[in-house]
């Protein structure tokens, strides 16, 4: 039982080349860390690899979203273990080894979690506290730190690559429990997580167009795939017609910035409720 051979280290990096070296930093370098680099960018690729004898940088040829990305490290490690991390997290190598040490006590899980600093989860989170000490099963964790146990994840499947962004992780957690495959919140593993720090983007409004816009069809989607159309309907109507009425609002009014994000929810829903592909991109570079 060795944490060096047992283990890697995913990222999914877009437009994060002035960022992803401090996660990097703060690993063993005896590690191995897999970045999937979705803005393809070939000279980050060269810079890290050379930098980093234990880094191996993978340029998919499309920007395949978070879930994809994640997919595409967790398809290319050969570990009994990964651990994928957003870049914008703080950790130490005792947040790691306490993982580790855990994955090897426990039976039947798909997914630990450490505790992030200053994030509550609601009760409604929790499926039964204090399994054991410091160890509590859960029906959603915070997804900005997962560690998977690949035997099962295989069993499993990786993320649905239909979603290009969120409900991903809400996806995979259904599937893993009606699998009855265990997701734990291991509380004496810690992190931070500074939030929304992962790119070195500054066009700020192309972003949360672009999120308003997946955050509508992905709802849509999440729930048709694991309740039906019914409850699908139910869950957005109200936010079509509410985007619908703002977005008169903010035409009349002249609010350039969010006209463009309630026309954003708008088409989210409305392209899920036809069926199409998740398709919207916005302009990033």
């Amino acid at each position: 039982m060795s944490l060096n051979k047992d283990l890697t280290i995913v990222f999914v990096s877009f437009y994060s080349k002035n960022l992803i070296e401090k996660p990097i930093n703060q690993i063993d370098k005896n590690i191995q860390i897999i970045v999937v680099e979705n803005s393809q960018d070939e000279d980050l690729k060269s810079y890290l690899e050379k930098k980093y004898s234990n880094v191996k940088v993978i340029v998919p040829k499309k920007n395949t979203g978070n879930g994809g990305g994640a997919n595409l490290g967790l398809l290319n490690a050969k570990t009994k273990f990964v651990l994928y991390l957003d870049i914008d997290i703080e950790l130490s190598t005792q947040t790691i080894k306490t993982l580790y040490e855990y994955a090897n006590k426990l039976d039947n899980f798909s997914i630990l979690a450490p505790k992030i600093d200053g994030v509550t989860y609601k009760e409604e989170f929790y499926l039964k506290k204090n399994i054991l000490d410091n160890v509590d099963s859960m029906n959603f964790i915070t997804g900005c730190a997962l560690f998977f146990n690949m035997e099962v994840m295989k069993k499993i499947g990786f993320f649905d690559e239909n979603i290009f962004l969120y409900y991903e992780e809400n996806d995979l957690y259904l599937r893993s429990l009606n699998k009855n495959y265990n997701i734990f919140l291991i509380n004496e593993a810690k992190i931070k997580h500074l939030g929304n720090q992962s790119t070195d983007l500054i066009k700020k409004e192309e972003i949360e167009i672009n999120r308003n816009w997946h955050l509508m069809w992905s709802t849509f989607y999440f729930h048709k795939k694991h309740y039906g159309l019914i409850t699908a309907y139910k869950k957005t109507i109200f936010k079509l017609f509410s985007a619908f009425f703002k977005f008169l609002i903010f035409s009349i009014t002249r609010q350039s910035y969010k006209k463009k994000i309630y026309f954003a929810r708008m088409s989210g829903i409305f392209n899920a409720m036809l069926g199409s592909k998740s398709w919207f991109r916005t302009n990033l570079e």
